[in-house]
């Protein structure tokens, strides 16, 4: 059974963007840099593209919670030792079938360092006080507990002068002799795992080293560069100037003689090799194919797992953008196909790597190896591989990866991953021969970025195979962003295909202080992004609890620290709560003081108004203690907050007595500082509308540099000071970081524009004057968003043009123009439809997106170019959708990491401006996927969604995809998807338009191969999905093929080449297109 975290009802909800590696933004922003940016210091959309925690108001009086949702695995630390230089680490048992590991070797430059587990007893001491105050009743307890500890070791047989490339557990012979094994650069060692005594050694400078009948005997042999091995004795070691030996370990057993290495076959590459692996697959695929093909494949004496045989092992190359496969088949001498290639796979997009033809795969990539890595700085090498058999770790996948014909069958598929050394993430699906006359294929390609760092892979079992449901094996890709790659859906019994799913790591640290009103959820931990060199799965019953027995324990170690920790369940997204003990209204979180400021309703817990004892209270964004609190007047009601960055402008030359601006007056800014504007209402009993409100600034900064040492410094550093407030008519109903450090208010019916200044009489008191004249014409102006936090390159582009959207209550959106010379906020444009307006956003200058009271979604795009002055002061109407929940907030950003080839200003695209030089293997793609603009909304029934802009030909091809589907999937319960999310309001419905229902899209993947096949034959019966869209909709007429484009003008286009003409979509195609969305 899976239980969720209910979220609702979401009032409002903020972004946190990931701590650890963006330390270096909260640093404060330059004069010269806010100038150029605006308001730099807001939240709400300068971190859209950076990793983000979600802080959401949810609940209400007693009830009432701040709820964080992250996304990601937490890794709960037990300890930490500073340690820099670790180039690499391996855990070692001492027998291979045990439980728990016994050693950590440590590999340092010209050093090896041994840790093992130590049993401790530790006692137990109590205060003589305390033993009289509990009665003696401790007394009869144990005063000692064991428990155990790391402790430096020393491995006779293994050698500490020199790094280890590797180090493993071995188990081989007839009487399985446990073997621990240990590569350097000028040799192989094995020692025996009870005496730790060396038994056997090799070396590619002894004459022993050839021992075959091999003809390249006479070549010279040089030091050890790569390593790896797997637990049934197979060893590949790679040598200088790009050979690659073959060994394997023979003897040992009850006859009493001592195991020997042999050398089995050498051959030479050509090239330096940068990486290899040998783990053996485990799915039954591979099993069969292997038991048929070979019969030494596995072990005679021993059919577990453990100790299976390896056929294959991939090998990477320097200066070569392929991973090459080698057979490890029976040795029959020399002219033995061992070590011969079976594969070599392209790692570009386009190429038909599915088939086998190694000889003739090999020379099409040696003739253009040279002219891939010269076209784009993308393709770097492989520098880390890794053969494994990915298990399904639950069932409750909405999505799966993309599968084939021969897929295999179960919660296992065998897969290739490939780590490269810019932070890219490649794998492929592999399937095994089935019979003599196969060949070996992969398919699935699939490629994502996890950060700038090389990836180094290691696979490791989450949870225990025996008792815990969500075991399976699983790989941890290290990097800036280090993340588990899981597999999940394909179960037994399950509808999905497996599907490839990425969490990132994030360090969790807990709150040691003991809060005796913390309630059962009031688990306070803090979570902080990590960056991770090396890592090795270690577990040990001594060192971590029972608890933790079926999780998953990891050293890790980065530049130079080393850490010993559990990770959480897999699971996409995690759930803390904070309990409140009132009604939370408001949230905004402000990174220059690193604190949640949360609106809070006081007075409903009884059932009465909400009028007495509202307050702001600020609380740690690591341990959310509570650091200070703002009490409201009496009647006042917190309505807005806000975290952004204004100008302190010089004392006005001329104004009255509160230093309000004169249209002549000419202010330079002198500096930008970080602030919390609240707005207020007071809600008097007699008045339906409040008629008085406060604007209220707020100042909470740490007061250092912002590299604090810990959270305590930090907590005793920062303050929380009311700076100014702005009495005005109305209720404060909405606050917009706007340019040149301003702020924009609505104000009942009115949109003002505020602004901060020094005071003429008081030294470094500061006033908030609003500026000009502010705009009139609506009911009430419930809502205000402007671009002016957005990216610093897109700011630059605005300059001339100071936009703003203004959601009314009844009248919709209207767009605003401010023109600083006349200090005047004016109407451009409106939308003349009636609707009750519940959050707006501006997407782009030209594309705003709102929801109403009916639960729908609707955008709206202003046409400044048009030919007749009605056109241009109308916002028309390019999208209608029914959500069916009522949306109550919208931000800009993304629960994940966002990818290097699509993180940027909004409307950046991989296909785009931004990258308009293409790679050859992304010219052979069908389908090209252009992502514009990202925002993020909650809802009422406690519902976080994504929506994403469109490029022109991604919503050509997916709306064809979509209409396909509606034609022959057939819904559950045969409810019609298109009636369910027409367009209704009051006595007016209509089908959709402008918008992709994801939700239905992804169901793609989760359909029968036949079912598959027929989508596509409508798609490419329609011809549809292939027109040519310029951002602004099909040139027909209908309105269901309308486009939400919110990226610049000309992105998501190939240019007048138009090869999708001549082609047909294939399965595969669409499966790439919908995975690579999702």
């Amino acid at each position: 059974m899976e239980e969720y975290t209910n979220l609702g009802p979401i009032v409002d909800f903020d972004l946190r963007p990931c701590s650890g590696s963006d330390d270096n933004n909260n640093e404060s922003t330059s004069p010269e840099e806010a100038e150029v940016q605006g308001n730099s210091g807001g939240n709400n959309n300068n971190n859209n593209y950076r990793q983000s925690v979600i802080a959401t108001c949810s609940g209400v009086a007693k009830d009432g919670t701040v709820r964080l949702v992250r996304n990601g695995v937490g890794m709960r630390e037990h300890a930490a030792v500073e340690m820099e230089g670790i180039k690499g680490m391996w855990a070692l048992r001492r027998k291979l079938e045990d439980g728990d590991d016994a050693f950590l070797v440590q590999s340092f430059v010209r050093e090896t360092r041994m840790l093992g587990v130590m049993q401790s007893v530790k006692e137990v001491e109590m205060d003589d006080e305390e033993d009289r105050g509990s009665g003696g009743m401790q007394e009869e307890e144990e005063e000692e507990e064991e428990g155990g500890a790391l402790a430096e070791v020393t491995i006779p047989g293994f050698n500490s002068s020199k790094s280890t490339l590797y180090a493993g557990n071995l188990k081989v012979g007839g009487g399985g002799d446990d073997l621990l094994l240990q590569v350097v650069d000028d040799g192989v060692r094995l020692v025996d795992s009870k005496t730790l005594a060396l038994v056997a050694s090799w070396s590619p400078f002894s004459a022993a080293a050839k021992d075959d009948d091999s003809d390249d005997d006479d070549e010279p042999m040089g030091y050890i560069t790569v390593a790896s091995a797997n637990e049934s004795g197979q060893i590949v070691v790679a040598l200088r100037g790009g050979a690659l030996v073959y060994l394997l370990v023979e003897g040992g057993g009850g006859g009493g003689s001592s195991p020997t290495i042999r050398r089995v076959k050498r051959v030479t590459l050509g090239r330096e090799i940068s990486c290899v692996d040998l783990n053996p697959f485990g799915s039954q695929s591979s099993i069969m194919s292997d038991g048929g093909k070979d019969g030494n494949a596995m072990d005679e004496t021993n059919n577990d797992a453990q100790t299976r045989k390896s056929q294959l092992v991939a090998v990477g190359l320097w200066d070569d953008f392929s991973v090459r496969l080698l057979n490890l088949g029976d040795y029959d001498g020399p002219s033995s196909s061992v070590l011969d290639q079976v594969l070599c796979i392209n790692l570009g997009r386009g190429n038909n790597n599915g088939s086998g033809g190694g000889s003739q795969l090999a020379m099409k990539d040696t003739d253009h190896g040279d002219e891939q890595l010269g076209e784009s700085g993308q393709h770097m090498m492989a520098r880390s591989l890794c053969l494994v058999t990915m298990d399904s770790q639950s069932t409750n996948s909405n999505s799966i990866m993309s599968s084939s014909p021969t897929a295999p069958a179960g919660n296992s598929v065998d897969m290739l991953l490939v780590g490269l050394g810019d932070g890219k993430l490649i794998s492929f699906v592999v399937n095994p021969p089935k019979s003599s006359s196969d060949q070996w294929s992969v398919h699935s390609r699939k490629e994502v970025s996890l950060g700038t760092q090389g990836v180094h892979l290691i696979p490791f079992q989450h949870g225990s195979s025996s008792e815990s449901t969500s075991s399976g094996s699983c790989v941890l890709a290290t990097g800036d962003r280090p993340t588990v790659v899981y597999l999940t859906g394909g179960n037994a019994g399950s509808n999905s295909n497996p599907k490839l799913n990425y969490s990132t790591i994030s360090l969790t640290v807990d709150d040691d202080d003991d809060d005796e009103d913390e309630g059962d959820d009031g688990h306070h931990a803090s979570h902080k992004n990590i960056s991770v060199n090396v890592a090795t799965p270690f577990r040990s019953s001594l060192l971590f609890s029972s608890a933790n027995a079926h999780s998953s324990s990891l050293c890790v170690a980065d530049e130079n620290t080393l850490r010993l920790g559990v990770i959480d369940d897999i699971q996409k997204l995690h759930v803390t709560s904070y309990k409140l003990g009132m009604t939370p209204r408001r949230i905004a979180y402000h990174e220059a003081g690193r604190v949640y400021c949360v609106g809070c309703i006081s007075g409903l817990e009884n059932g009465g108004e909400a009028n007495q004892n509202n307050c702001v209270r600020f609380f740690d964004d690591s341990t959310f203690e509570e650091l200070s609190c703002i009490h409201l007047e009496p009647f006042e009601m917190i309505l807005t907050i806000e975290s952004v960055s204004l100008s302190i402008n010089s004392p006005p030359r001329d104004g009255d007595s509160r230093g309000r601006f004169k249209p002549t007056d000419n202010t330079s800014p002198v500096e930008y500082r970080p602030f919390i504007v609240m707005g207020t209402a007071y809600a008097y009993p007699d008045e339906d509308e409040p008629s008085q409100g406060r604007v209220i600034v707020v100042e909470c900064n740490s007061g250092a540099s912002g590299n604090l040492k810990s959270d305590s410094e930090d907590q005793m550093v920062r303050h929380v000071r009311q700076v100014v407030d702005l009495p005005l008519m109305g209720g404060i109903y909405s606050i917009a970081p706007f340019y040149d450090g301003n702020i924009l208010v609505t104000c009942g019916s009115k949109t003002v524009l505020c602004q901060l200044a020094a005071s003429v009489v008081t030294p470094g008191e500061l006033l908030l004057n609003h500026i000009g004249t502010p705009h009139h014409g609506h009911l009430i102006s419930l809502y205000v968003k402007s671009l002016a936090n957005s990216d610093k390159s897109l700011q630059k582009c605005q300059e001339k043009k100071q936009f703003a959207i203004v959601g009314d209550l009844m009248r919709s959106i209207a767009l605003v123009e401010y023109y600083p010379k006349h200090q005047l906020v004016e109407e451009l444009a409106r939308d003349f439809n009636s609707n009750y307006c519940t959050e707006v956003t501006m997407l782009t200058n030209n594309i705003y997106m709102g929801s109403e009271g009916f639960n729908n979604l609707f955008v709206l795009q202003y046409n400044p170019n048009a030919k007749f002055e009605q056109a241009r002061c109308r916002l028309d109407t390019v999208g209608q959708y029914h959500l069916g929940e009522m949306t109550n907030k919208m931000i800009g950003g993304s629960l994940i990491m966002p990818s290097n080839n699509t993180a940027g200003v909004p409307g950046a695209t991989a296909n785009g401006k931004l990258s308009p030089v293409k790679t050859s293997y992304e010219s052979n793609r069908k389908v090209d996927i252009t992502i514009g603009s990202q925002t993020l909304y909650g809802t009422v029934d406690g519902t976080i969604g994504s929506i994403l802009g469109l490029g022109g030909k991604t919503f050509a091809f997916l709306n064809a995809l979509q209409r396909a589907m509606d034609a022959i999937v057939r819904p559950v319960g045969d409810l019609s998807r298109g009636h369910y999310r027409a367009w209704e309001q009051e006595q007016k419905k209509h089908g959709s338009c402008g918008f992709i229902d994801g939700d239905w899209i992804e169901t793609f993947l989760d359909l029968n191969r036949p079912t598959m096949e027929r989508v596509v034959k409508v798609m490419n019966g329609d011809k549809k999905w292939k027109i040519r869209d310029d951002g602004k909709g099909f040139s027909a007429r209908d309105d269901s093929q309308q486009n939400l484009m919110d990226t610049d003008d000309g992105m998501g286009t190939d240019g007048p080449a138009s090869s999708n003409a001549s082609t047909t979509l294939s399965v595969e195609d669409v499966l790439g297109a919908v995975e690579e969305m999702s």
